[in-house]
């Protein structure tokens, strides 16, 4: 009898729980309902955005895929995206490991300068990387803009990559020399395939990283080759219609879906 009461308390919940429940519901009701809505304007059928539309229709969509000037952003975005993120994976894991396996005078600090992109307001870092990209002749080139959307990815990198280096057993890397393996080969066939999961994570953050960037791309962005996020500010200034809303549902779900896949193979190595 005295299991049940105690079982039909805890069980019970104390407002200060209600509220606190109550609370988050409203929060997370905030954030996502912009989401919402803009998902279900997407499927309208009018010309212009309403909400909540008068009916169901893939217009907007079929218009996005025959608009060659949105297929020309959304193929720019997406190269410069995959080269960010094989770019910062290469970078921040030589960084990582030095960070993580060596000893050096400045670690601390080095560690603190490449962290500074995640705290320094990227509106600073455009309009530094603008006056920079001048000087050096690289204004509105890919290149330029693969290498400004690296130095915002490798925070990421390296944290994800350094957080999977130290808690790697380096007794695996030693079992295998021992057993006549090169260091190459023990990098290979034994750190890599540990590693595997951080390294597809960190890829895939770099890679929603620099495909969801808007900032940086109106800076360092021709207006005759933008990247998608750039597309849809330009079409905002100047026509509103439900294509953007069509390509900022498109955007949302690769994005979802990125992150969903990161979740995905962290549940796989937790499993391993």
């Amino acid at each position: 009898m005295s299991t049940q009461r105690t079982a039909a308390a805890s069980s019970r919940m104390s407002p200060v729980s209600i509220l606190l429940a109550a609370f988050s519901i409203t929060v997370l009701a905030f954030l996502f309902a912009p989401i919402v809505v803009i998902i279900v304007v997407s499927f309208s059928p009018s010309d212009i955005m309403e909400f909540p539309p008068q009916g169901f229709s893939l217009r907007w969509y079929i218009a996005y895929f025959s608009n060659p000037m949105w297929m020309t952003a959304t193929r720019i975005s997406f190269l410069v995206a995959t080269l960010t993120a094989i770019l910062s994976l290469v970078l921040g894991f030589m960084v990582s490991v030095a960070l993580v396996r060596s000893s050096f005078p400045g670690k601390n600090a080095v560690r603190i300068f490449l962290m500074s992109p995640l705290i320094i307001p990227k509106i600073i870092i455009a309009v530094g990387l603008y006056f920079l990209y001048v000087r050096m002749r690289i204004l509105g080139t890919t290149f330029g803009l693969v290498a400004a959307h690296t130095l915002i990815a490798m925070p990421y990198v390296v944290m994800i990559i350094s957080a999977a280096l130290y808690s790697f057993d380096r007794r695996l890397e030693w079992a295998a020399r021992g057993l006549g393996a090169s260091p190459l080969g023990a990098l290979r066939h034994v750190t890599f395939p540990m590693l595997r999961p951080a390294i597809i994570s960190a890829a895939l953050f770099a890679f929603i990283a620099s495909f969801d960037d808007i900032i940086l791309s109106l800076f360092l962005t021709k207006l005759t080759a933008p990247t998608l996020p750039r597309q849809i500010w330009v079409n905002v200034q100047q026509i509103i219609d439900p294509t953007i809303a069509a390509v900022s549902t498109l955007m949302t779900v690769i994005s979802v879906f990125g992150l969903w896949l990161v979740a995905f193979i962290q549940k796989l190595s937790s499993r391993a």
